[in-house]
């Protein structure tokens, strides 16, 4: 059993909001994101699952400068675990409550006590997303998944404008609230999971336990998704991911093992997955290099998730 499952003393709840950010190799604006966001949160604790020790010193020196706790992990073990150990630092000392921020994502002032304020008068409330936007494309705003109000098989793709989001399918991890005893009820984030769809995962078990997830529409957030670079193509700009071989096997993967497990409950977010990579395929064919090996390694990852489910069953990881 993991350290984080076991059981965790009670102490009086601080009055501050604290954030974790998890590091990986984070690039040279990384020092001003943290600015950013040790402005808004306290305590701040980073859990760096940097493997290089020159890269490591790095990141230990920008979080002794900004007064931010850091904690460096023996070994990279994704980005799930790292969330784990430390949203159970924070509630070990009586935290409950943490907002969470990648490493390539910038808030907006105002951002953390937006999240807060959404949270504020639901003790239902799971996680409270933020309103984000592409850093890179600054009028590409996030559109939230819903499923329709009458059609349980067709999704909608709404923007938080005026008034917050009381209900989406799901958010993702960078500028979100996370309720920590809600946390702890479900048995932490799916660590087999590593890196893609954590925040999916997550966001689904909490719908499955009639919990919230939610957006703030005050709570902005510049961020940063990738390798996505513009691509003129029949009179079009396009934007493909551009995302590795590697990373493309292990996302799809990880979406074959949520459709099995979660698809027949919410059939709105599997029509989505699967237009989803419908899209991916598009761009990989029509618009990005390395075409064989990506559409290769996508084929790898169906088989392997379909593998994977087969081996670790099909239920949601729920701890009642």
């Amino acid at each position: 059993m993991p350290s984080w499952k076991r059981s965790l003393p009670r102490l009086a709840m601080p009055n501050s909001t604290p954030g974790v950010i998890v590091t990986f190799f984070p690039d040279v604006d990384f020092p001003a994101r943290v600015v950013a966001i040790a402005s808004q949160v306290t305590p701040l604790l980073i859990i760096d699952n940097t493997t290089d020790p020159a890269a490591r010193e790095r990141v230990r020196r920008i979080a002794a400068n900004l007064g931010a706790e850091y904690l460096p992990q023996p070994s990279n073990r994704g980005i799930g675990a790292a969330l784990n150990i430390g949203f159970a630092n924070l509630r070990a000392r009586g935290f409950s409550a943490a907002v969470v921020f990648d490493q390539d994502s910038t808030p907006q002032p105002g951002c953390a006590s937006a999240l807060v304020s959404c949270a504020a008068d639901d003790d239902n409330q799971a996680v409270v997303g933020s309103n984000w936007f592409d850093e890179v494309r600054p009028n590409h705003r996030a559109r939230h998944l819903t499923p329709h109000p009458w059609l349980p098989l067709i999704f909608r793709r709404v923007e938080a404008i005026q008034e917050d989001l009381s209900s989406v399918t799901f958010v993702i991890t960078s500028g979100s609230w996370f309720n920590l005893k809600i946390w702890h009820s479900l048995g932490g984030f799916d660590e087999t999971l590593f890196l893609d769809l954590v925040d999916v995962d997550y966001c689904l078990r909490v719908r499955l336990l009639r919990r919230t997830v939610a957006v703030a529409t005050a709570a902005h957030l510049a961020h940063n998704r990738g390798n996505k670079r513009p691509v003129r193509f029949l009179g079009h700009t396009w934007w493909p991911a551009f995302m590795p071989p590697d990373r493309l096997a292990g996302l799809t993967t990880n979406r074959m093992r949520l459709i099995l497990r979660y698809g027949w409950r919410r059939p709105h977010w599997v029509i989505y997955e699967i237009v989803h990579t419908a899209k991916i395929l598009w761009d990989v064919i029509s618009l990005e290099d390395s075409k064989l090996r990506k559409l290769l390694a996508m084929g790898k990852g169906f088989l392997n998730g379909f593998i994977r489910t087969q081996e670790s069953g099909l239920g949601p990881r729920v701890d009642h």
